[in-house]
């Protein structure tokens, strides 16, 4: 068995001659137009909770557990497939997201046969 030692950032990298700035957590980044919140995340260094996000598929968003709050916006979009916009202000830990975030783990494992975790 291989060990896989580089990075997966959860969503393919964007080329794109436009850059877009945007904060994350306080922290400011400057990434290609068409990146996702994801992705510009885990180039901060801030790890969002994935288990449906990775570099070789195109995002999809059906694990829901990547959840962020935008600043100034309704709901909490998937970070996976939410495309960064400039000057917006994102947050990845709040007290409301680990409470959806466990909510959505919870709905997972009550309907899993726990055969893995005995």
């Amino acid at each position: 068995m291989t060990l896989i030692k580089e990075t997966d950032y959860g969503t393919r990298q964007v080329k794109a001659e436009k850059m877009v700035t945007l904060e994350i957590d306080g922290q400011s980044i400057t990434v290609p137009e068409g990146t996702s919140i994801m992705r510009a995340a885990m180039e901060l260094g801030t790890k969002i909770p994935k288990l449906c996000a990775t570099d070789s598929l195109d995002a999809f968003g059906s694990c829901r557990l990547c959840l962020v709050e935008i600043e100034g916006r309704k709901g909490t979009p998937a970070s996976c497939t939410t495309p960064v916009a400039p000057g917006i202000k994102v947050r990845t830990q709040t007290s409301r997201l680990a409470q959806l975030r466990r909510g959505v783990m919870e709905l997972y494992i009550s309907d899993h046969p726990l055969d893995c975790l005995t």
